[in-house]
């Protein structure tokens, strides 16, 4: 294909010299561009080894062997390891000081649950989040601050490496009553996320019913994702 053809100046009538350098001027900068993802693609690969490393490494010198078998699932379903990691931040202080470099984020934390609870469908009980209201008077402040903070950066991390996330954290289902196929969050997240709350509490001498953290972490990692959705719909038209 010829340039005239390419640009739409044919049939003789040519493109004028200033409207060739600007042109030019286009490409280069979607040269350069390109140029800018694909080095930041591969900073972001570089990074997602090194933390594939890091939970490998914990895998095999820790004696939590449940939490093991559950990073081992998510690692084996393609969850991307910053964001595994940043689930299990919670309450073990090793993986804190090994990739806190990497991962952790600095400053104040907001009001995460009110990011993610955005996030959540309308239709979503609130009831999810009656762990933060205050009839949990046996909940220390400090204890609701560092689940505040670990879900502000579990929202970070998705981030980070959104299409993987989003791309390997559901499946299919099928509702025989609607007589359809749906997209179903992977059962693997809620069950990561309960047991390392649970723990964390358990540490802190903090007794919760499952049911309840199993409810509550449903409705995180379900508005966590559906934050993420939203971010890369509104980036599509960059595409």
């Amino acid at each position: 294909m010829s340039l005239e053809s390419f640009t739409g100046f044919e049939g003789g009538e040519g493109m004028s010299e200033a409207a060739f350098e600007a042109f030019k001027e286009k490409m280069k900068a979607a040269a350069a561009q390109i140029a800018a993802i694909k080095k930041e693609e591969g900073k972001q690969k570089k990074k997602e080894e090194e933390l594939h490393r890091v939970l490998l490494k914990f895998i095999q010198r820790s004696d939590k062997k449940d939490l093991c078998l559950l990073i081992s699932r998510a690692l084996e379903q393609n969850i991307p390891a910053n964001f595994v990691l940043a689930i299990i931040l919670l309450g073990n202080e090793d993986i804190q000081k090994e990739v806190g470099k990497f991962i952790m984020i600095s400053g104040e934390s907001s009001d995460a649950s009110s990011d993610v609870s955005s996030g959540a469908s309308s239709e979503e009980p609130t009831r999810a989040l009656t762990f933060f209201d205050a009839e949990d008077k046996t909940l220390p402040i400090k204890i609701k601050a560092e689940v505040d903070s670990w879900i502000k950066n579990m929202l970070y991390q998705a981030q980070e490496s959104p299409q993987k996330l989003v791309k390997n954290a559901y499946e299919s289902a099928f509702e025989e009553a609607q007589h359809e196929e749906r997209k179903k969050i992977k059962e693997i997240l809620p069950r990561l996320i309960a047991f390392v709350l649970r723990d964390f509490l358990e540490q802190n001498k903090i007794d919760e019913k499952y049911e309840k953290l199993s409810d509550f972490s449903s409705f995180i990692i379900k508005g966590i994702l559906s934050k993420v959705r939203e971010e890369l719909d509104k980036r599509k038209f960059l595409y």
